[in-house]
């Protein structure tokens, strides 16, 4: 079977049952978020009735059962709960991550037809050839799809490959993405140039990173002004200026980078911006990057709907509430942070770690990823990050700099299996990835994740 004949397959079994009613359950994540949206859309166009849910990986008894449920960007993992917790509604699964085996006949995942989910489409992408095969038109949902793949990482080195690309050429003949070459640096269109260099931390810019006065002067140097009638941000620096910064930047990072990973510099600080022209220039929405930090900050405030909504094309009073979670979610970033410095970084031989007890378990493997910038941490080693839920469970997140993936450390495949050992559950992305285990483990846990990374890097 190719990634066609799937895809008629699953779509002709929503298409049967277009006249019942379907509830749609995805993750509230950037990509699940984006995921439901797509599919939201493309069912109101296609006059099939329906509601929809985000949720976290460990809340799916919570979803009361309907006649025909689709699960995007999840599904393919919990297989098995999905079959005991629905086992009287007409199923279909539209992942992308990994699983042990297939037990839905409507389970649209590229690795059943040797298609990588992890590097080469989202769950987004997923929903998005979907609802193109239900509906040709539906290609202006490429848009959202890119979105979700930029917030799923998959743009890891500076560009979308595989199916990924497929769908940005679709949004690029619909007129509704455009790509560009474009220093990797967030904030493209709402961030002073100045802060965009202060928080770039993949890797952290020697003498730049962590330090506002010190990107000033970097800034002042090369001749870049960073203020006309307002601050500049980078979509208004010039191509020239844009040149001298990336190659000032590279000769850094190059100062203190280990010799293996020289070669990858350029990729580190040059790469693919991807825009939405139809968005207002200066409008958080207009960078596919900032865009998916939106819909993320909705699922980390408990109102992933109102992603939902946005993402949809339905602005308005939805925008402005997304606006107030945006700052809300910045506000707590901010304290989360100032706690974790409070505390400090612990260290073992392979891992580095942090107590993040009073940090959301939505949160924490956000600041993580934030962290690895700091100067307490070590960019050539995952961090993690662990905060309670509750008086048994401890949610673990692990954030690494892309680097560790070119080592082929998969994070994501080590969480699950140390995971499993102490009757938990875990898995993710090879540098981005996530565990709940039981309290009383926490410990020993960190210990054999150490051990564990030590023996997939030596």
């Amino acid at each position: 079977m190719d990634f066609f004949e799937l895809t008629k397959q699953c779509t002709k079994n929503v298409m049967n049952h277009k006249n019942e009613e379907f509830h749609i359950v995805s993750h509230m994540d950037a990509d699940g978020i984006s995921s439901c949206a797509i599919l939201s859309k493309a069912f109101e166009r296609a006059g099939i009735e329906h509601t929809f849910s985000c949720v976290k990986l460990n809340e799916l008894s919570k979803i009361p059962p309907s006649e025909n449920m689709v699960f995007c960007d999840l599904g393919s993992g919990q297989q098995q709960e999905i079959k005991q917790l629905f086992s009287g509604s007409n199923i279909t699964i539209i992942d992308h991550h990994q699983f042990e085996c297939s037990l839905f006949p409507c389970h649209f995942n590229p690795f059943l037809v040797g298609i990588n989910g992890g590097t080469e489409v989202s769950g987004s992408g997923m929903s998005y050839f979907f609802s193109k095969a239900l509906d040709p038109k539906n290609v202006d949902l490429s848009q959202i799809a890119i979105v979700g793949a930029i917030g799923d990482m998959q743009a890891l080195w500076g560009r979308l490959e595989g199916l990924n690309r497929s769908i940005l050429d679709d949004g690029i003949k619909a007129g509704v993405v455009t790509a560009s070459p474009d220093l990797l640096l967030y904030g493209r269109y709402t961030r002073p140039i100045f802060k965009s260099l202060q928080y770039f931390s993949d890797p952290p810019i020697p003498g730049v990173s962590g330090s506002e006065s010190n990107a000033v002067a970097l800034l002042g140097n090369l001749d870049i002004d960073i203020k006309e009638e307002d601050w500049r941000t980078l979509s208004d620096l010039s191509f020239e200026e844009k040149q001298r910064l990336g190659t000032e930047l590279i000769r850094r990072i190059l100062s203190e980078l280990p010799k293996e990973f020289v070669h990858l510099a350029p990729k580190l600080v040059f790469g693919e911006a991807y825009s939405f022209e139809c968005e207002d220039r200066y409008s958080p929405l207009r960078d596919a990057s900032e865009f998916s930090t939106c819909l993320n900050a909705t699922g980390r405030n408990n109102h992933p709907e109102i992603g939902v909504e946005v993402a949809k094309g339905n602005r308005g009073i939805y925008f402005d509430k997304l606006k107030i979670l945006l700052k809300r979610h910045r506000r707590k970033l901010a304290q989360s942070i100032s706690l974790i410095d409070s505390r400090g970084i612990s260290h073992l031989d392979n891992i580095q770690y942090f107590d993040g007890t009073g940090i959301t378990d939505a949160l924490v493997g956000t600041v993580a990823g934030m962290m690895l910038g700091s100067e307490e941490c070590n960019p050539f080693m995952p961090l993690i990050g662990y905060t309670p839920i509750d008086d048994s469970t401890i949610k673990v997140s692990v954030r690494c700099s892309k680097l560790l993936v070119h080592r082929n450390l998969n994070m994501g495949t080590i969480l699950r299996d140390v995971a499993a050992n102490y009757g938990g559950v875990g898995g993710g992305h090879a540098f981005a990835c996530g565990a709940y285990i039981p309290f009383e483990h926490i410990t020993a846990f960190l210990h054999d994740i150490s051990l564990a990374v030590g023996a997939s890097i030596t």
